[in-house]
C-alpha cells in the first residue's frame, strides 16, 4: 500500500479516537459545570452511615457550591465560592481543613443559567413555593442549585453535635443532639439544592437549604425564616455522579424501608 495512503489512514484513526474521547468527556463528568457530585445516599445517612467516604480536599475538586456534613455528623456543611465551612454545634463557623472526612455531601461547579430578581418572601414555605415556580420554567425533572443572597429579618438554623459509634439513626440524633439558633437582622447567602421526585431513593426530593452570613459568624441547616428580600442565581444541572461508602455496614444495609417520612421529619 502507498505510504501516503497508510499515513492518511493513521491520521484519520487518531482524529476519530480524539473525537470519541472528547465526546466521552462531556458524558462522564470531566466537565463539572453541569454535573452534581454526591457522596453516599441520603437514605444511608438517615440509617446512621456517618463514617467518612471522601476528604474535604477530594470534595473540592468536584465543585465550588453545595452542602453536607462531616464525619460523625460533626455540624452542618456549607460550600460557597469554593470554601467548605462547618457550622458547628456550638454556633461557630469554621473553615475546614482538606483532611477532614465527609460521609454525605452534594456539590457542583456553579454555572449561572438564570436569575431571580427582587425576591420577597414572608417565610420558608413562601420562599420554596417561589423557587418551585421558577424551576417550572426550566423543568422540574432536572436538578438545581440556587444561590440566594439577601437580608433576613429572622432566620432559624440548626446544627448537630458530633456522634460517636455505635451510631444512631439520624431521626434519633436530631431529637436529642440538634442545636437550634434563632438570629435576627442577618445578611447572607442561602445554598438551595433541589432534587426531583424520581431521585427520592438517592437524595431528598425538593429543597434542602443551608445558610451562611456575609460576616461568616452565622450558619447552618435552615429550619425557618421570615421577611426575606434579595435575589438569586440558578444553576440547572443535567448530570449526576455518586461515590458510595465501602464499609461493611453500608454493604449490608437494608434499603427496603421507605425513608421519606423520616427525611421530612428532620428537614
Amino acid at each position: 500500500m502507498n505510504k501516503k495512503i497508510v499515513f492518511a489512514l493513521i491520521i484519520m484513526g487518531l482524529l476519530a479516537v480524539s473525537a470519541v474521547s472528547a465526546q466521552n468527556s462531556l458524558f462522564f463528568g470531566n466537565n463539572n459545570d453541569d454535573s452534581m457530585y454526591q457522596v453516599s445516599l441520603m437514605q444511608a445517612f438517615m440509617h446512621g452511615e456517618y463514617n467518612g467516604v471522601v476528604t474535604v480536599g477530594d470534595l473540592k475538586s468536584h465543585g465550588d457550591i453545595g452542602l453536607g456534613t462531616f464525619e460523625g455528623v460533626n455540624g452542618e456543611m456549607i460550600i460557597l465560592d469554593g470554601v467548605i465551612y462547618q457550622a458547628a454545634a456550638d454556633g461557630s463557623i469554621n473553615v475546614m481543613s482538606d483532611n477532614e472526612k465527609i460521609p454525605f455531601a452534594t456539590i457542583t461547579k456553579f454555572d449561572e443559567d438564570g436569575k431571580i430578581d427582587d425576591i420577597t418572601a414572608k417565610d420558608f414555605n413562601d420562599l420554596t413555593s417561589q423557587l418551585d415556580k421558577e424551576i417550572e420554567k426550566y423543568g422540574t425533572n432536572n436538578m438545581y442549585v440556587i444561590k440566594i443572597k439577601g437580608d433576613f429579618k429572622n432566620i432559624t438554623v440548626r446544627s448537630v453535635e458530633k456522634q460517636e459509634e455505635p451510631y444512631k439513626e439520624f431521626t434519633e440524633v436530631a431529637a436529642v443532639d440538634q442545636k437550634v439558633f434563632n438570629h435576627t437582622d442577618q445578611t447572607g447567602t442561602l445554598v438551595a439544592v433541589y432534587f426531583p421526585e424520581y431521585m427520592n431513593e438517592l437524595n431528598m426530593h425538593g429543597w434542602h437549604l443551608h445558610f451562611l452570613s456575609d460576616d461568616k459568624t452565622v450558619g447552618g441547616h435552615v429550619l425557618g425564616l421570615n421577611d426575606f428580600k434579595g435575589s438569586g442565581q440558578i444553576d440547572e444541572i443535567h448530570e449526576f455522579n455518586m461515590i458510595l461508602p465501602t464499609d461493611d455496614s453500608f454493604k449490608n444495609m437494608n434499603f427496603t424501608e421507605d425513608m421519606s417520612n423520616k427525611i421530612s421529619s428532620v428537614e
